[in-house]
C-alpha cells in the first residue's frame, strides 16, 4: 500500500492511541477526552485521529494544545483538508504531528473512503480509544477493527440512556473494548505504567510457576496477543484449567487479558 504522509511525527513511534467517537460529541465527551489526552502526556504517546468533527478534532486540539505528536488520518488527498473549519487546525498539527492518507492528491473526501480510512487508524496504532458513539458509526466500525488486527480497543461509558454512549456501553458489555474511566486505566492495561511493570518484572523472579503456568507462559509474547482458543489447542489443557490458569497469572502480575479473550505477557 501507497502512504501520503506530510508531518514531522515518526510513523514508527513505540507508543500510539487513536481517539475516536461521534461527530456530536457532548461537554461529557469532550472533557473525558481532553483529561485522557492531558494525563497521557506523561506516557510519551503520539494521538491519532480522523480530523474529523466532534471527538476527533478535540483530540487533536488537546494534543496540540499539550505539546503532543497528533496525526490526522484523511479520507482524501493531501492537497485538500476536509472539513475545511479543521485548516488552523490542520496546520498547527504539521508542525506537531502529522497528516497522513492513502489517497492520491485530487481525491475527494467521498462518503466512502471514510470507512477505508478507519481501518489505517486502527491498524497503526496500539490501541482505540472510543469516546461517544451510537450503536452504528465509524467509531463502532474502527473499534471492530481493532479486534479484528489483535489492537487493544477502550470505552469510555456513558449513561444508559444517553444516545451516544449505547455503542461504548455495549463494547464493554460484549467485551469487546476495555472499560477506561481514565488514563490510569489505558496505562494499566497497556504495561505502560513503567514503575508498575518493573516492580512487577522483579517479582516474578521469585515467583514459584506449576507446570501449566510454565506452559501458557512459553505460548505468549509481549508481542502479539494470542486467543484463548489457541492457546487450549497449543496446549493440550482443558479450557476451564486453561482459564483458571491464565486467571492465577493475572493475579501474579505476568499477564493481561484483553477484549475479545485474547492475552499478552506484561514485558
Amino acid at each position: 500500500m501507497l502512504m501520503y504522509y506530510k508531518g514531522t511525527t515518526n510513523l514508527n513511534a513505540s507508543r500510539m492511541i487513536a481517539f475516536v467517537g461521534t461527530r456530536k460529541a457532548t461537554d461529557y465527551g469532550r472533557e473525558r477526552c481532553e483529561e485522557i489526552i492531558s494525563d497521557l502526556k506523561v506516557k510519551d504517546v503520539v494521538v491519532v485521529s480522523g480530523l474529523a468533527y466532534g471527538i476527533d478534532s478535540c483530540a487533536h486540539r488537546k494534543s496540540v494544545e499539550c505539546g503532543i505528536d497528533t496525526i490526522g488520518v484523511m479520507g482524501h488527498g493531501l492537497d485538500r483538508i476536509y472539513p475545511f473549519q479543521h485548516q488552523k487546525l490542520a496546520m498547527s498539527m504539521l508542525e506537531n504531528g502529522g497528516l497522513l492518507t492513502e489517497f492520491p492528491s485530487g481525491t475527494n473526501p467521498d462518503r466512502e473512503n471514510f470507512p477505508k480510512r478507519n481501518r489505517i487508524v486502527a491498524g497503526m496504532c496500539d490501541a482505540v480509544i472510543v469516546i461517544e458513539s451510537g450503536i452504528k458509526g465509524g467509531a463502532m466500525i474502527t473499534a471492530t477493527l481493532a479486534n479484528s488486527y489483535n489492537r487493544d480497543a477502550f470505552a469510555v461509558p456513558g449513561r444508559t440512556n444517553d444516545e451516544y454512549s449505547k455503542g461504548c456501553n455495549m463494547l464493554i458489555k460484549s467485551n469487546r473494548a476495555a472499560l477506561a474511566e481514565s488514563a490510569k486505566d489505558i496505562s494499566y492495561i497497556m504495561g505502560w505504567d513503567d514503575r508498575t511493570t518493573k516492580v512487577k518484572s522483579q517479582t516474578s523472579l521469585f515467583l514459584e510457576l506449576t507446570g501449566e503456568e510454565k506452559k501458557l507462559l512459553s505460548l505468549l509474547n509481549s508481542k502479539t496477543a494470542v486467543g484463548m482458543d489457541q492457546l487450549i489447542a497449543k496446549s493440550a489443557m482443558t479450557p476451564s484449567k486453561v482459564a483458571s490458569t491464565l486467571l492465577n497469572l493475572e493475579f501474579e502480575g505476568l499477564v493481561k487479558s484483553l477484549p475479545g479473550k485474547l492475552y499478552k505477557i506484561i514485558a
